[in-house]
């Protein structure tokens, strides 16, 4: 037997599984371990039959000789992030038992394990890269949070200003008489220090710099602090307005995103694990709820007509035929509730699982306006791949990031597990409830938002609902008021809305499906459009009386449903409704209007 400083890995060079797995190991390891078949070297190791040396890898460090998977696990842990594996064969009782069987059996099937790893890997399996996602990722990223911040600096004053519907102020004031010091904790935010406009502007401006920052790779994790830390403010103070599930999704991103600035592989991950968690519950939930639309497969014969904010395509897409329509519901928990696991699979599978949570996110925009939520999802899907799979993108100049200092590691490894641990105890509790500690540890954490609960859509809304707004002078002559997006004027067509979201259209929806006693923000709106307040008055596109606000208010409820084609052609209109009834009664103007 010879002895060498460098270890020595030697291989069946007739086995075209070896040659396989050993390219891989040799990409792995660089010159840290040498490579040779036993048919060129075996003279050399003497006490090496030929039947060892076709029944296992060996490998050499100096006069110690390792084989099997033993052997594999020492060679792959030259390179420093393979080195768990060792460990856990050292370590775990039981682990090196499997490890040894497994190897077993798949050197006894090599050509049949062979015949599954290429379709799954490719034809040549390296290690993945992701020095190109890790350049592209936080670019992306900032640009749906520079989005969300722009679509919220219109809207926030007329939403949360002092004159707006729910002014912020008043909401702190009364977390402060109902919490006293603990207020800082159960509602972390930057508007503690101020609810005035200025400060509102301020917090925004704050978020959209931190999202600039994020475009250069020596300050994406400060840029993703600001961003972060600007919109769990944001998101706090704007109480109902900001209770969706894409706001928490985005702050979510933003806390994964300070990570990946740091620790690049561990952020991958991060992103994978939320990305299964995000998927996945929208699929459960869709089970769990047990709506007869889900189960019976009839929800999207609901779904393009009664969604918020249908686009133009909806109107086509809704008179797809019932069969069809079905089918897509079926295709729908496919992708929600399978290629979910793809994500942990190897490369090629989560390529399959790339592509069909993209083809769901982009059936949804093109159909319905739901802002940013589908560009950041498909977004997210960026860190299932790795370089290979983004060959023609920049890779920029730098490196992937990993912390250099054992501290550093250490530091950012317990984020990690902390934020892992999270996650599944937020998959449990969506699953089946969890227990009193568990429901204790998700509420405690809970106002940081770094991580969240999901499931979109559970329940299928089955008959449209919309409010409108009339004010009127006299009491007699009624005038409506139109909002920018919401269907209104049967006449107008559907409005892309996207990537903007007009928060009280979509506030409105959802106050349809219940009545007033249970949505009280209302009484703000109905305030301050009684009062004619500027800000307010500018989340509407249509003022029938601008300059000088009605004297009496109400809020009707319709029935609004899609044309027919026949119906369409006929009068023009993309909408039928029917009255219900009053769903505001009228109010009369009795307090002092602002000047």
């Amino acid at each position: 037997m010879t002895s060498s400083s460098t270890p020595t890995l030697v291989f069946d060079g007739e086995c075209g599984l070896c040659r396989y797995l050993v390219d891989y190991a040799r990409a792995v390891t660089g010159g840290r371990v040498r490579y040779a078949t036993f048919q060129e070297v075996a003279s050399d190791y003497p006490d090496v039959t030929l039947a060892e040396f076709e029944r296992s890898v060996q490998l050499f460090e100096g006069d110690r000789r390792f084989q099997g998977a033993e052997a594999a696990f020492r060679c792959i842990a030259t390179q420093p992030r393979f080195v768990p594996w060792l460990w856990c064969y050292r370590t775990i009782p039981g682990f090196p038992r499997a490890s040894e069987w497994a190897y077993r059996f798949v050197s006894t099937h090599r050509p049949q394990v062979l015949a599954i790893l290429r379709p799954l890997f490719g034809g040549r399996l390296e290690p993945a890269s992701y020095r190109r996602v890790a350049w592209l990722f936080p670019k992306l990223l900032a640009c749906v949070f520079l989005i969300a911040f722009v679509s919220l600096v219109i809207q926030a004053p007329g939403l949360f200003g002092s004159e707006g519907i729910l002014p912020v102020a008043d909401f702190l004031f009364a977390v402060e008489e109902s919490l006293g010091p603990e207020r800082y904790w159960w509602l972390p935010s930057l508007f503690w220090l101020s609810a005035s406009d200025a400060m509102l502007y301020w917090v925004t401006v704050v978020g959209m710099l931190g999202a600039t920052l994020m475009l250069f790779h020596s300050a994406s994790a400060l840029g993703a602090l600001l961003a972060y830390v600007a919109y769990l403010s944001l998101f706090h103070a704007g109480q109902t307005f900001m209770a969706f599930q894409w706001d928490l999704l985005l702050l979510e991103c933003g806390v994964v995103a300070v990570v990946m600035a740091r620790h690049t592989r561990l952020g991958i991950w991060l992103y994978r694990l939320l990305m299964f968690r995000f998927m996945l519950l929208s699929g459960v939930v869709k089970l769990a709820s047990g709506d007869d639309t889900w189960q019976s497969l009839t929800a999207l014969g609901y779904h393009f007509e009664t969604q918020p904010l249908p686009t133009v395509l909806a109107w086509y897409v809704d008179k797809l035929p019932d069969a069809v329509l079905m089918a897509a519901v079926v295709a729908i928990f496919v992708i929600e509730l399978v290629l979910p696991f793809f994500i942990f699979g190897p490369r090629r599978l989560r390529v399959v699982a790339v592509f069909g949570f993209a083809a769901l996110q982009v059936t949804i925009l093109l159909t319905g306006s739901y802002n940013f939520f589908n560009l950041l999802t498909l977004i997210v899907c960026l860190p299932l791949l790795d370089d290979r799979a983004l060959a023609r993108w920049p890779s920029g100049e730098l490196d992937e990031r990993r912390p250099g200092s054992r501290m550093a590691r250490r530091g950012w490894g317990t984020l990690g597990a902390v934020l892992v641990m999270l996650g599944l105890l937020h998959l449990q509790l969506g699953f089946h409830g969890g227990s009193a500690w568990t429901r204790q540890l998700a509420a405690w954490t809970s106002p940081l938002h770094a991580v969240n609960g999901y499931g979109l859509f559970a329940v299928m809304t089955t008959e449209r609902l919309e409010l409108v707004v009339e004010g009127s002078r006299d009491g007699l002559d009624w005038r409506a008021y139109e909002l920018p997006f919401k269907p209104g004027d049967v006449s107008r067509p559907p409005r892309l809305a996207t990537p903007h979201q007009p928060r009280l259209d979509w506030q409105l929806w959802f106050a349809a499906l219940t009545s007033r006693d249970n949505v009280p923000w209302v009484n703000g709106l109905v305030v301050r459009m009684l009062m004619g307040s500027p800000s307010v008055m500018t989340l509407f596109s249509h003022d029938p009386f601008p300059g000088q606000p009605p004297t009496f208010l109400r809020i009707r409820v319709y029935r609004y449903e899609f044309t027919s084609a026949k119906e369409r052609r006929a009068s023009g209109n993309w909408w039928r409704r029917t009255l219900i009834g009053d769903w505001y009664p009228e109010i009369q103007m009795r307090v002092r209007r602002a000047s």
